[in-house]
C-alpha cells in the first residue's frame, strides 16, 4: 500500500531548527535524525500541507527610503516542499506558485480547511523541508545564495520538521484515502535579519560625558554644545557576510576599515577579487553622475525607513553615515586632552558599531537572529570622525524581533575611546 503525509504549514507555531552556531561559523537550522516511526509504514497513505498568513510587501531596494516591514508581513509568493529520508535525501519534491484560482494547489495549501495532500508517498519519507521564495537558491535541499539576492521582503524563507506527527486516521479531506495520515508541523522564517532606520536626527543642543584612557588612566570630560545640524549624504553597511550556505557556514565577510576611497562614483566597494560594488544592497545614496556630487538623503522618513538585510552570524554589522554641511556652535569640553572640540569641525563620518538591548547591555553577535526586524532611531551628537574604524557618535536604538517577530530594546550610547 502507498504512503501519505499531511504537512500543516503554521506560521504562528514555534520555529524549529533556527539555531546560531558557535564562533567557528553559523549553521542555521540544524536537524536531528529520526530513527524510527511509531506506526507501521503500511498504514500510512498521505501527507498534507497547510500554509496561512501570507501577505505582500515591498520587494526592492532603493536610494530613497523604502517601506517599513512589520511583523505581520510574510511575503511568500512560492514554496518548494522537499520530503526526505532520515539522512536528508530528497524523495519527493513539489513547487507551488501563488495564484487566485479556486481549488488550485496554492488554494489548498493556504486554506487550513483543505490542505495540499501528497498521496502514495514512499515509506522512507521521514522529514519535511519547506522553502519560501526559493528562486535558484535551493538545489537538492542545499541552500547557496548571496546577500544581493536577499533584499526587500520577498526573501528566502526556511523551515523543517523531522518529527512527523500526529498520525491521523483517514478519511481526511480534500482527498480521502484509506489508512492513516502523517502531519508535519512546519514554521518558515526568513534566513536574513533586517535593520530598519526609522528616524535620523541631529540633537540640536545637549551634553554628554566622554572618557578616554590616557597614560593608562581613565579620564573624563563633559562635552556641551548649543547648536548642531547637518545633512546625510550616504548610509553604508559594513562588516557583513555576503554568502549563505545551508548546511554549512556563512562565508565572504566584507569589511572596510579606514578607506574613504571605497565611496566613489556612486559605489560602495570592498577589496575582493573581483571588487564587489555593494551599493545596490548595502548602501543608500543619491549620486549625480553628471557633476559627480551626492545629493542629501531625506531625513523626514514619513513612515518609511532605510533598511539593510543581513545574514546573522559571528559578525555584527556596522553602519556608517556620511555627513556634510555640519553646523556646530557652542561646543565646549571640560578637558580638551580628553575631547578636543576643534577636531569636530572637520568630521565626516558617524560610525555605529554597537547596539544595546538595554542600558549598558550590548547586543552580541549571537543576539542577532534570522527572521528578526531591528528598528532603530539614530540621534547624532557632535562627536564624529573621519576614520571608519572609530566609534564616534551616539545612537538611539529600538529593536523589533520576529519571523518577522518583534521586541523592544533600550537606546544606548558609546562615549568612550
Amino acid at each position: 500500500m502507498g504512503n501519505f503525509i499531511n504537512i500543516y504549514f503554521l506560521e504562528d507555531m514555534k520555529i524549529k531548527q533556527l539555531l546560531l552556531a558557535s564562533v567557528t561559523g553559523l549553521i542555521l537550522f540544524s536537524c536531528s535524525d529520526k530513527d524510527d516511526i511509531s506506526v507501521s509504514q503500511n498504514e500510512i497513505n498521505s501527507l498534507s500541507v497547510s500554509l496561512s498568513g501570507i501577505k505582500s510587501a515591498t520587494n526592492s531596494r532603493a536610494s530613497s527610503p523604502t517601506d517599513i516591514i512589520t511583523s505581520d508581513i510574510k511575503n511568500v509568493n512560492s514554496v518548494l516542499i522537499n520530503l526526505t529520508d532520515v539522512n536528508g535525501k530528497v524523495i519527493t519534491s513539489k513547487s507551488v506558485t501563488k495564484d487566485d484560482v479556486l481549488n488550485s494547489d496554492w488554494n489548498k495549501l493556504t486554506d487550513p480547511a483543505k490542505g495540499l495532500k501528497f498521496i502514495n508517498t514512499p515509506q522512507s519519507v521521514s522529514k519535511v523541508y519547506i522553502y519560501g521564495n526559493p528562486g535558484n537558491a535551493v538545489n537538492n535541499n542545499v541552500i547557496n545564495t548571496k546577500l544581493a539576492e536577499q533584499q526587500g521582503s520577498a526573501v528566502l524563507y526556511y523551515g523543517m520538521d523531522d518529527d512527523l506527527k500526529p498520525i491521523v486516521n483517514e478519511p481526511i479531506e480534500p482527498t480521502p484515502t484509506s489508512g492513516k495520515t502523517y502531519t508535519a508541523n512546519v514554521t518558515i522564517a526568513p534566513i536574513v535579519a533586517r535593520m530598519q532606520i526609522t528616524k535620523i536626527s541631529f540633537k540640536n543642543a545637549g551634553s554628554f560625558d566622554f572618557t578616554r584612557s590616557i597614560g593608562g588612566a581613565s579620564k573624563k570630560a563633559t562635552v556641551t554644545w548649543t547648536q548642531f545640524s547637518g545633512n546625510v549624504k550616504g548610509i553604508y553597511m559594513n562588516n557583513f557576510y555576503n554568502t549563505y550556505n545551508q548546511p554549512g557556514t556563512l562565508e565572504n565577510l566584507l569589511m572596510n576599515s579606514t578607506f574613504e576611497g571605497h565611496i566613489h562614483d556612486g559605489m560602495w566597494t570592498f577589496d575582493t577579487n573581483p571588487i564587489i560594488d555593494a551599493a545596490p544592497f548595502a548602501s543608500y545614496l543619491i549620486y549625480n553622475s553628471g557633476d559627480g556630487t551626492y545629493a542629501n538623503l531625506p531625513l523626514d522618513l514619513s513612515g518609511k525607513c532605510y533598511a539593510f538585510n543581513f545574514f546573522p552570524g559571528t559578525a555584527i554589522p556596522q553602519l556608517h553615515l556620511d555627513l556634510s554641511d555640519l553646523v556646530i556652535e557652542g561646543l565646549a569640553s571640560t578637558d580638551t586632552e580628553v575631547f578636543n572640540p576643534e577636531l569636530a569641525s572637520s568630521a565626516r563620518f558617524a560610525n555605529l558599531v554597537k547596539y544595546y538591548k538595554e542600558i549598558n547591555t550590548e547586543l552580541t553577535a549571537a543576539d542577532f537572529k534570522p527572521g528578526t526586524l531591528y528598528n532603530m532611531e539614530i540621534e547624532l551628537i557632535p562627536m564624529l570622525d573621519n576614520d571608519l574604524g572609530n566609534v564616534q557618535y551616539n545612537v538611539l536604538v529600538h529593536v523589533t524581533v520576529a519571523p518577522w517577530n518583534e521586541e523592544t530594546i533600550t537606546p544606548g550610547f558609546d562615549l568612550e575611546q
